[in-house]
């Protein structure tokens, strides 16, 4: 299942993640609302789209999208200052230790006998964000466009597997000898969430977070990103 959605990647990248580049640069400098980040321009591009349950889809899903873009550039830029401070002072206090105690507990990173601004360096590492149309066109890819079995019955969007019994469901068309599950979610947002952390976390996706850790020194590009998913799915 390689991600096939040029109406979001070609039409839609460059006004979804341009959100991305200015929060980058200035947004934790000036404060933004949520009504700033689901502009009234992105509502006109999205309202373009003929087929109703795939705009629906868009607008159910996006908000969340941003949302989480938005915890991870807070917690991306605080982890900069921390480092910043580290570097100019040799030292933390215990607030910004606890900070990064739970950080690397959250993105999976190892603080034991590692030095601090290892773990810190490791964290910016992988606590970047995910371009809004990728997510949108991996959503749309898995889901069907949210009309899937699991999309509709359990917030399934990603396909995301388990081995959890009490997390998971039985695909119809698993093959004989198998065991995984997809993993049911109690909300859409919840089902987003997952995702980031997954893409973030997995070592599945290292090559994804190698090319993110580039591009975004230069410019945003989408082709590169995309290319290093196809691991994603079968």
């Amino acid at each position: 299942n390689k991600i096939e959605k040029p109406l979001v990647y070609n039409s839609f990248y460059s006004k979804f993640d341009e959100v991305i580049l200015n929060y980058k640069n200035d947004f934790f400098r000036k404060k933004k609302s949520q009504t700033d980040i689901f502009s009234s321009d992105i509502n006109f591009l999205i309202d373009t789209i003929e087929d109703d349950k795939k705009r629906n889809f868009i607008k159910k899903i996006l908000p969340s999208i941003f949302k989480y873009n938005k915890i991870i550039l807070a917690e991306r830029n605080r982890l900069i200052e921390i480092k910043d401070y580290l570097n100019t002072y040799k030292t933390l206090n215990k607030k910004d230790q606890l900070f990064i105690e739970n950080l690397a507990n959250k993105y999976s990173v190892a603080i034991k006998n590692t030095h601090k601004i290892d773990i810190i360096n490791n964290l910016i590492f992988k606590v970047d964000v995910i371009p809004n149309s990728i997510v949108l066109a991996q959503a749309a890819n898995e889901s069907g466009w949210g009309r899937s079995r699991f999309a509709r019955e359990y917030n399934a969007l990603f396909g995301q597997y388990t081995y959890d019994e009490k997390s998971g469901v039985i695909p119809y068309e698993r093959e004989e000898g198998k065991k995984h599950l997809i993993k049911n979610f109690s909300s859409i947002d919840k089902s987003v969430e997952s995702y980031f952390k997954n893409i973030n976390t997995h070592h599945a996706y290292e090559n994804f977070r190698n090319v993110r850790s580039k591009i975004y020194k230069k410019n945003l590009d989408i082709k590169l990103l995309t290319q290093t998913l196809d691991v994603y799915a079968e």
